[in-house]
C-alpha cells in the first residue's frame, strides 16, 4: 500500500476523497460554479452513523447517500464523512510539491482556483512547476486541510484511436473522458498523447508519457541523508537511473520499483539531476528531475591521539582496512530483511560524537569526516542489532578494533567498531534487538564507546535518520 505524502492523512482518507470529488475542468468552471465547500466530519472512537447524523440534524440514510455508502459499510476511526445540507469553511494548508505537480494541479486538488494559489504564493504562471519538495500555501476548499485525491489511470494514445474507442475500453462515457482531460467532446487525438482515464481508486499523477508514478521522499534532502525513489511505468521491463553520477539499483516494491540513495557528509549543497529510464520490450521514455540538496551545517572535530596509538594514523592502515570493509558495504542483497523503524544499537543513547563533522587528527589535514555516530558506554555494554539482517563480517582490525558488519538488504549495511567481544558469527541471521557484541575500546579509541556506521549502497549516511524515518 502506497503511503501518502500528506502529513496525518490515511490511505483510506485519500481513497475517500478520490471517490467523493469531481475535478473542475478549468479555473473558469470552478469560478462560475462556485463549488461549495463541503462540511466534513471525521469519525471518532465509538461513533456510529446514527449518532453522527443526529449531531447535524440529518438522517443516517441522508448520510449514506451523501457518502455513497451501503447499509453494510463499517465506519472506522478517522474516516471523513460529508455532511449533507451543510457547508464548510476554507482551511489554511501547506502542500509539498511532488514530481509532475504544477500550480494548476495543486489548485484542482484543493478545490480552489489557480488565481488564489498564485496570489497567496506570489506566482504569475499557473503552469509553473515549483521545485521538488518546496511548499505552497493553500486555502483548502475540500472541507479539510488535505487535498482531494484525483483518481484515474494514465493512457497513451495509439495512432487511430479516438475518445469513443478509448472510453469503450474502460466502460465509461466518451464525454466523461473528454471532461477529465479538458477536451471538447469529439476532439481529435494524436499518437503519444497522454490521457487521464477517471476510473479506479488509485491516485493519478500528472507525469509525462508512460510514467504512472515517480515519488521521491522524504524531504528536505540534506547532506548525510537517505532518500528513496519509487517509480511505476505502463511499459514492461525494469527501471534504470542515475543520481549525481551514481547508478541506482531498483528492486520490486508494491506495484513498481524502489531504489535507496545515500548522500555522504561531503556531498556539496546544490541541485543534482535524477535521470530515470527503463529497459524492456520498448525503452522507457527518459524522465529527469532536479533534486535540491541542502547543507546540514557540519563542523570540524580536532582529535588528539595519544603517542602510543599515533601509529594507527598511518594512511596505509586506514586505506587497507577501508578497502576490506568496502567489499562488505557494497554487497547488495535484493531481499529486504528489516521491517519498520531501526532502533538504536545501545539502550543508553548518550551520543559522544555525531555523524558528519570533518576530522583532523593531531593537527593533521582534514581529509575525512566522521562516518558514523559514537555512543558512550563501558566495556561490556550490550551492542544490539538495530534491525534484522545477516552478519557478513566479524574480525579484529588494527584501526577499527573488533568489528562486526550486518547486511540488512537493499544495499543497507551497518557496522560496529571498537568492540570487546563478539556475540554473533558470520552467517548468523540476527533479529532486531539481539545482542551481537559487547562494547569496548579496541583499535583507535580514546576510551570505551561504540562507533555505529550505516551505509546505503556503500555510502556512509547518518544512521539517526533511520531511527525516525521509515524506508523504503
Amino acid at each position: 500500500m502506497k503511503t501518502s505524502k500528506f502529513f496525518g492523512i490515511s490511505f483510506f482518507t485519500v481513497l475517500f476523497f478520490a471517490v467523493l470529488f469531481l475535478i473542475p475542468s478549468s479555473e473558469t468552471q470552478a469560478q462560475e460554479n462556485g463549488d461549495p465547500i463541503p462540511l466534513v466530519h471525521i469519525v471518532g472512537a465509538g461513533e456510529n452513523l446514527t449518532y453522527i447524523a443526529s449531531l447535524y440534524g440529518v438522517t443516517a440514510i441522508e448520510m449514506q447517500e451523501a457518502n455513497g455508502m451501503s447499509p453494510d459499510d463499517v465506519l472506522f476511526v478517522g474516516r471523513p464523512l460529508i455532511v449533507p445540507g451543510h457547508e464548510g469553511v476554507e482551511i489554511e494548508s501547506i502542500y509539498f510539491i511532488e514530481p509532475g505537480d504544477t500550480v494548476m494541479d495543486v489548485a484542482a486538488a484543493f478545490n480552489t482556483t489557480e488565481t488564489a494559489v498564485m496570489q497567496t504564493n506570489n506566482l504569475i504562471n499557473p503552469a509553473y512547476a515549483p521545485p521538488l519538495g518546496s511548499s505552497l500555501s493553500v486555502m483548502s476548499r475540500t472541507g479539510s486541510a488535505y487535498p482531494r485525491a484525483i483518481n484515474g489511470v494514465p493512457y497513451v494514445v495509439i495512432a487511430g484511436e479516438s475518445l469513443n474507442s478509448i472510453a469503450a475500453q474502460y466502460g465509461i462515457a466518451p464525454l466523461t473522458l473528454a471532461e477529465a482531460n479538458d477536451l471538447p467532446y469529439g476532439a481529435y487525438l494524436f499518437a503519444g498523447q497522454r490521457l487521464r482515464v477517471p476510473v479506479g481508486e488509485k491516485r493519478y499523477r500528472f507525469l509525462p508519457n508512460e510514467w504512472v508514478d515517480v515519488n521521491v521522499r522524504p524531504f528536505p534532502i540534506q547532506q548525510g541523508s537517505t532518500f528513496s525513489v519509487y517509480v511505476d511505468n505502463l511499459l514492461d521491463g525494469h527501471p534504470t537511473g542515475t543520481f549525481a553520477g551514481r547508478t541506482l539499483r531498483f528492486t520490486p516494491h508494491e506495484d513498481g520499483y524502489v531504489a535507496l540513495i545515500g548522500l555522504d557528509a561531503f556531498t556539496g549543497p546544490g541541485t543534482y539531476q535524477l535521470a530515470l529510464n527503463g529497459t524492456g520490450e520498448r525503452p522507457w521514455t527518459p524522465y529527469q528531475l532536479d533534486i535540491p540538496v541542502l547543507s546540514s551545517g557540519y563542523g570540524t572535530q580536532y582529535i588528539v591521539i595519544p603517542d602510543e596509538l599515533s601509529y594507527l594514523l598511518a594512511p596505509e592502515i586506514r586505506s587497507g582496512e577501508d578497502a576490506i570493509l568496502a567489499e562488505k558495504y557494497n554487497e547488495f542483497y535484493e531481499e529486504q530483511y528489516w521491517n519498520g523503524l531501526f532502533q538504536a544499537p545501545v539502550t543508553s543513547t548518550y551520543v559522544t560524537a555525531g555523524y558528519g563533522d570533518s576530522r583532523s587528527y593531531n593537527g593533521g589535514p582534514i581529509e575525512i569526516f566522521h562516518t558514523g555516530v559514537d555512543f558512550g558506554g563501558f566495556v561490556g555494554t550490550p551492542i544490539l542489532t538495530p534491525a534484522d539482517g545477516i552478519v557478513t563480517f566479524a574480525e579484529e582490525m588494527a584501526l577499527h578494533g573488533n568489528t562486526i558488519v550486518v547486511n540488512h538488504g537493499l544495499g543497507v549495511v551497518s557496522a560496529y567498531f571498537h568492540l570487546s567481544e563478539f556475540k554473533a558469527r558470520v552467517g548468523d541471521l540476527v533479529k532486531q534487538g539481539e545482542t551481537i557484541a559487547l562494547g569496548g575500546g579496541t583499535g583507535l579509541s580514546n576510551g570505551p564507546h561504540l562507533h555505529w556506521d550505516l551505509r546505503v549502497d556503500g555510502v556512509a549516511v547518518d544512521g539517526s535518520q533511520w531511527l525516525n524515518t521509515l524506508f523504503p
